[in-house]
């Protein structure tokens, strides 16, 4: 059985196209440079921006509160499509997790506001949308990350 076992896994890998195959960019569009078509990212005071060109006119914004369908922008473009639709999930959590610890606080806040002290329910509820907050963190992060990603597989087509 054992001697089957090796031939079979092998013709199997072999079967699996490769995850990350070199794919050849796309072609810019006609009249299109670096310096005019270029993606670039700039923060904004509710999210991060995608900008064009040199003048870094704003294209789409991929918001901290909820996220705006950014996919469109990389269109024609497998990779950056794909980094694109995994920063926006990961901008969705985020935003959850923000949206939820900042209407916590509020509660909290407003319950000790209302009470004139901080009982037990006011501290934890405000305690709570503290710690949602901070557990937002790392994925508004990691959506900033994928969305730089997918930004630089759109502008490796201006590449010399």
């Amino acid at each position: 059985m054992t001697r089957y076992l090796l031939p079979s896994l092998t013709a199997l890998l072999m079967t699996i196209p490769p995850a990350m195959e070199a794919q050849t960019p796309p072609a810019p569009a006609a009249g299109c440079t670096y310096e005019s078509c270029a993606l670039g990212l700039a923060p904004v005071w509710n999210g991060l921006a995608i900008t064009r060109g040199i003048s870094q006119r704003q294209i789409a914004n991929l918001g901290f509160f909820w996220p705006n369908d950014v996919t469109p922008v990389f269109r024609g473009d497998a990779p950056a499509v794909e980094a694109a639709n995994e920063a926006v999930r990961m901008r969705a959590v985020a935003a959850v997790l923000t949206d939820a610890g900042i209407i916590l606080i509020a509660t909290g806040l407003a319950r000790a506001a209302f009470d004139r002290r901080f009982d037990t329910f006011a501290t934890a509820v405000t305690g709570v949308g503290v710690a949602s907050l901070g557990v937002s963190i790392p994925f508004h992060f990691a959506a900033d990350g994928y969305l730089s990603r997918a930004v630089w597989w759109h502008n490796r087509r201006y590449s010399r």
